[in-house]
């Protein structure tokens, strides 16, 4: 995930331009052991079996190794964990003193981790035969758990009551200690996508005879289906997606819609940019918006390429603080090994707009949202938001709009499980805006489970029936 400030051209930017997404740090803590440098582990190593029983020793030993990453390589240890994270730590430590299966201490490593409540600071999937699932396509929307697409005795819009014996606000409470983020939206995207696998399943205790009892209520009746769990291999792929860039136009409302499903900066996407606009001074829309509903991050390039089209002279823009460590020098060739570079907020950024200048727009800018939006797709809609240029319209945000990132990949010493840490502090244009712990839409509007049965788009319908309000 490559996060810079548009292709700017000072020092700063040049400076910037290799700041990007997340991973740990850590520390050891009092009467925890100490142990010897294990050397870099920025190259992936054969992962332990997930049902491989694991010394107490090994355990320890790579414990003790995240910690100590996540204490030297994350901005938010600088001046040490917190009294919370500490007890994380402590607790972590007291689990591991006996011997355990490494699917069982994966979920304790986790627990470290995502005690640093960021994103993109992650513990890597688990890897090997560890890969069974329970085929219900789950969807957890803002009220609740869904079935989202009828499967086998499963109907689309049936609402999960209990998995196993445990309801699902339980089983929520329970995977938001396992699931890094910085709020509940993006913990609640995240764990309807992990929720049907295994280890995750195994880390609930909900699997009993290698299936899983789920209750869900359908109408007015409340049913019992037992699923068993199969491999991976053979799981159902959606394969009706949309190319990842690309766009509509509404002549009748004047409406063009841009949607871009992974910051990609390259000339695919500056030429559709360029198509778009074209198309809108030539039909002379007068609306626009950015779908970024489904854009998990990327090249952040991309926001200053189409705020180019906007007849704006200067924006301001994300500036990066720096956490250096030994880690970030032999990753990514810094000459200083430790201290911490806090930059001048904001950035501010000279727009070069594009000529001709009849390709500027100066109408009514819109942003679509949802949970999904994540990393780079969150900047664009921080930017638009705290420059005043538009409205934004749907979910919640999966990101703080001042958050962690820009990642370093680690391996664990004894058990081969990976990780990234965030080394740099991305600080939004308007700090005035913050503290938030997503960025919130002007106009709210979830998704329901009604929407998804109808094939009905409440965002998208929405910002039409604002056009229409408006143009009255």
């Amino acid at each position: 995930m490559l996060l810079d400030c548009f292709g700017g051209k000072s020092q700063f930017h040049r400076a910037t331009y290799l700041l990007c997404a997340v991973m740990l740090a850590g520390c050891v803590a009092r009467n925890q052991p100490v142990i010897k440098e294990p050397g870099k582990k920025t190259t992936p190593i054969p992962q332990v079996a997930a049902s491989a029983v694991l010394p107490v020793e090994d355990m320890q030993e790579d414990l003790a190794y995240t910690v100590r990453i996540l204490e030297e390589v994350h901005p938010k240890t600088y001046h040490g964990f917190s009294d919370k994270q500490q007890a994380i730590i402590q607790s972590a430590y007291k689990k591991v003193q006996t011997p355990m299966k490494a699917k069982e201490f994966y979920f304790v490593f986790n627990s470290v981790i995502c005690s640093m409540n960021d994103g993109h600071t992650h513990l890597l999937p688990m890897q090997n035969e560890q890969n069974r699932y329970i085929d219900v396509p789950l969807i957890w929307l803002h009220d609740g758990l869904y079935v989202s697409k009828d499967r086998g005795q499963f109907k689309q819009g049936d609402r999960v009551v209990t998995i196993g014996d445990k309801s699902v606000d339980a089983l929520f409470q329970e995977l938001r200690l396992v699931i890094p983020s910085e709020n509940e939206h993006y913990s609640r995207r995240k764990a309807g996508g992990c929720i049907n696998r295994e280890e995750y399943l195994d880390y609930l205790d909900v699997v009993h005879n290698d299936g899983v009892e789920i209750s869900v209520q359908r109408a007015e009746d409340e049913l019992n289906i037992t699923v068993s769990l199969k491999p991976r291999s053979e799981r159902e792929f959606d394969n009706s997606k949309r190319p990842w860039v690309g766009y509509e136009i509404d002549k009748e409302l004047s409406l063009g819609v841009f949607y871009l499903d992974a910051c990609q900066y390259n000339e695919i996407y500056r030429k559709k940019v360029k198509v778009f606009f074209k198309e809108v001074s030539k039909l002379k829309i007068r609306n626009i918006a950015i779908d970024v509903r489904r854009n998990g991050g990327g090249n952040s390039n991309v926001i200053g390429e189409f705020i180019r089209y906007l007849d704006i002279d200067k924006f301001k823009s994300f500036c990066g603080d720096i956490r250096y460590s030994k880690a970030a020098k032999e990753q990514r060739g810094y000459t200083k090994d430790k201290g911490y570079k806090s930059n001048k907020h904001p950035t501010v950024c000279v727009n070069r707009k594009v000529q001709p200048s009849r390709l500027l727009f100066n109408g009514n800018v819109y942003v679509l949202t949802s949970p999904k939006t994540f990393s780079s797709g969150n900047w664009f809609a921080v930017i638009i938001r705290d420059n005043q240029l538009g409205t934004i319209i749907g979910e919640p945000t999966g990101n703080a709009p001042t958050s962690y990132g820009d990642v370093l990949k680690f391996y664990m010493p004894m058990t081969g499980f990976g990780f990234t840490v965030s080394f740099k502090k991305w600080v939004r244009p308007n700090t005035n805006n913050d503290p938030e712990d997503s960025l919130y839409p002007d106009v709210l509007v979830y998704t329901t489970i009604e929407d998804i049965k109808q094939g009905r788009d409440s965002q998208l319908e929405k910002l039409k029936e604002m056009i229409r309000d408006m143009e009255k």
